[in-house]
Formats: C-alpha cells, sequence, structure tokens
C-alpha cells in the first residue's frame, strides 16, 4: 500500500555539534542522554540514538519523549514491528491522555498494514494540524511582533505545519484512490480531502498533482490537463537543481501525468531534470526512454509536426534577436521519429542496467522496459551514442 513519506519528527535537532559516544553504564543524567540522541537522530545514526534512549527508559520507563524518540529512531532504522511498539505505548490505555501533537499518529499511519487503521490515524493527525493552522491564520499570519528572531522561528514552524497536513491529506488521498478505490464512497472522500489541501495550501505541487490525479479518475479530463499544465508552466525553464523545482518524486508524477496527456516533449523537459540531478534513477531513465518512444509514435502519425520546433522553445525565441533566434532555433531542430527511437532505446538499456544493479522492486517497470527493448530490437533500432570527446589541435579536449 503506498504511503507517504516519513513525517518530520517533532523539536529541532541540533546538527553542528560533535558525535555522542556510547552511553556509560555509570550514574548518568536522563536529560543529558535524551540531548545527545537528539543529536544522533540529527545525523541518521539511529543505531547509536537507540542505545542512548534505551538507557533512558530504563531510568526513566515513562518517558514519554524516550519513548516517541525510540519509536521514531527504530522506524527509521528499519525495525517497523519495534517501532510500533514504542509508538503504540503514547497512546491510551497505556497513557491517561493522547499525544497532542500529530507526529506520533503520522508515523502509525505509515506503517499501518490496514487502509483504514491508516486513516484514523491520518485523521487524527490532520485535525491536530488543521486546528493549529487555523488558529494562526486567525492571529494573522507572518505577523511581525516581538523579537525578530521569534517571528522567523514562529513562520518555519507554521510552513512545517503546513507541509506535515497536506503531505497527511495527500497520503488519505492516495488510500482512497487506491486500496479503497471501489468503495462507494471513494469519490465524495477524495473530493472532500483535496479540497481541504487545497484551502491549506492551494499551489503545492503535490497538492496540485493529487488534484489532477483525481480529475483523471472522473474522466473530467481537460480540467486534469490544465492543472498538469499549469504545474509544467511554473517549473518550464528551470535548471536542474534549482531550489524552485518540486522534489524528483512530484517532478517523476508530474512527468507521467503530461505522457498521459500527450504532452512529450514537456514530460522530457522535466525529466531532463530529473537525469541530471540523479544519473541512477530508474524511474527517470524508464520514463525518459518511454517518452520518447511515445514520441516517436506521434511523429509518424503526424509528420507535419516533425518541422515544427516545440511550441515553448518558439514562445521562448520571442523578443530575441535574429540572429540569436536562428541559432537557437537549430540547436532545437526537433528529433525524428529514428532519432527519437535510437534514443530511446539508450535510456531504456540504461534503465534495465539500473534495474538490475539495484534489485528494483518494481516488476511493472522492468517488464515494460523489457518488452520495449525486445521490440526496438525487433525494428532494428540501434541505440544512439553518446557525444565523444574530440580533440583540437593544439591537444585540448573539447565536446563534440
Amino acid at each position: 500500500m503506498a504511503r507517504t513519506k516519513k513525517a518530520t519528527r517533532r523539536g529541532g535537532v541540533p546538527s553542528k555539534a560533535a558525535p555522542a559516544s556510547q552511553p556509560s553504564s555509570g550514574s548518568v543524567d536522563p536529560a543529558s542522554l535524551l540531548e545527545k540522541a537528539h543529536i544522533l537522530l540529527g545525523q541518521s545514526n539511529f543505531e547509536l540514538a537507540i542505545k542512548f534512549l534505551d538507557r533512558v527508559l530504563e531510568l526513566e520507563p515513562t518517558n514519554l519523549e524516550a519513548r516517541e524518540l525510540a519509536g521514531v529512531a527504530e522506524l527509521e532504522g528499519g525495525d517497523d514491528e519495534q517501532g510500533r511498539a514504542h509508538l503504540l505505548q503514547l497512546l491510551p490505555p497505556h497513557v491517561p491522555e493522547p499525544p497532542s501533537h500529530p507526529s506520533p499518529y503520522l508515523y502509525l499511519a505509515q506503517t499501518a498494514q490496514d487502509p483504514q487503521e491508516a486513516l484514523g490515524y491520518y485523521s487524527t493527525a490532520t485535525a491536530m494540524l488543521e486546528q493549529r493552522i487555523a488558529v494562526k491564520d486567525r492571529k494573522g499570519k507572518g505577523k511581525q511582533q516581538g523579537d525578530a528572531a521569534d517571528a522567523g522561528l514562529e513562520l518555519e514552524e507554521e510552513d512545517e505545519e503546513v507541509r506535515m497536513a497536506v503531505t497527511a491529506l495527500v497520503a488519505m488521498i492516495e488510500i482512497w484512490m487506491s486500496d479503497l478505490c471501489f468503495e462507494e464512497s471513494a469519490e465524495k472522500n477524495c473530493d472532500s480531502l483535496i479540497s481541504r489541501a487545497l484551502s491549506i495550501s492551494p499551489r503545492d505541487p503535490e497538492v496540485r498533482l493529487a488534484l489532477a490525479s483525481i480529475r483523471m479518475s472522473q474522466s473530467r479530463f481537460e480540467e486534469a490537463k490544465a492543472v498538469v499544465v499549469s504545474l509544467y508552466e511554473d517549473m518550464e525553464g528551470r535548471e536542474p537543481f534549482d531550489p524552485i523545482l518540486p522534489a524528483l518524486p512530484a517532478r517523476l508524477s508530474l512527468s507521467r501525468l503530461l505522457l498521459e496527456h500527450h504532452l512529450h516533449l514537456e514530460a522530457l523537459d522535466i525529466l531532463s531534470t530529473i537525469r541530471e540531478e540523479d544519473s541512477l534513477n530508474v524511474e527517470g531513465a524508464y520514463l525518459e526512454g518511454w517518452a520518447l518512444y511515445l514520441r516517436a509514435e506521434y511523429l509518424r502519425e503526424n509528420p507535419a509536426a516533425a518541422v515544427q520546433a516545440n511550441p515553448t522553445v518558439k514562445k521562448q525565441l520571442e523578443g530575441k534577436e535574429q540572429a540569436a533566434a536562428q541559432e537557437d532555433q537549430e540547436e532545437e531542430t526537433p528529433m525524428t521519429p529514428e532519432e527519437c527511437l535510437s534514443e530511446a532505446m539508450r535510456s531504456l538499456m540504461e534503465c534495465a542496467k539500473l534495474y538490475a544493479d539495484q534489485d528494483y522492486i518494481d516488476e511493472g517497470i522492468g517488464g515494460h522496459v523489457a518488452e520495449l527493448l525486445e521490440e526496438l530490437t525487433k525494428m532494428g533500432v540501434e541505440p544512439a551514442v553518446p557525444e565523444e570527446e574530440d580533440e583540437d589541435e593544439d591537444g585540448d579536449v573539447a565536446m563534440a
């Protein structure tokens, strides 16, 4: 079952302190051990953090902060069973009152095996977060009072709560669209959840991607396409590693949706940033190959398109000097169907190697790549050869 990424642990973790040593067996201060555990968690040293937290719990079995951190450390370290055991002890009947913050519920939702259980935990967490966000909105968003550092901290906490809320709401939508898609109330619940997410953060890429997916499932294709195009336009022309670009998973999802709407060039534009930022990304290589394959099919069915520049490129040329425009036009000469297939084969061959090297778990991708490569081989397609380095007359190396 699809799960959203791990919830960020409540509270900041100092990152500048030196690594902690093993907890001593003598008399120790639980507060000091907790501080060291926070540092280790910030350094992703989960194994050693667990040892410190176990020591705190030996000394103070009812220390709820240590119990929660132990659960987080176990989950992040890969032991879901032990992590859940710790976090469940934060809930009644193990304690008189349930946690007043969302973090334990988010972690429990992410590790739930039953979709209804996951929805229950997500619902509790999002209700808390939405209430906090609403209270802060009423007080005045970004209100500058008191010390500037305090105001900045409040804004950072508010942004984090917004991020956690929309991530949880999107995760709930994914559950209703996958595990519970045949339930009678699935569509109504998805519409309700996306409305809540949009009211919190209408420009969030994950929220807009979820909206597009919902509209696609409702066969409201033009509305879905409008959302996808607007998302692409927000990213258009941005270079790889631009901090404005969404995280890779969101861009991969956008690329898939662009391909569903036959926007091959736009998908390839987004995929180029993914491939440059992470050349070992299996799905990025797969989608690049698939997009090029689809582009070749489109050009064969629409020969006139083979001599037309990408409308996006044409738009970028407007207002430039004529000579520069001609130079850019030459650089953006559309590929022929044969060139697209050749480039597709290169990407798919690379994907197949990455898939095997990484023991990738998505059998759907592996099967489709093998099918496409077999078809391209039967067609006699040769993979494109990367441009090689040439030496100039002085012996210096220049890229071809």
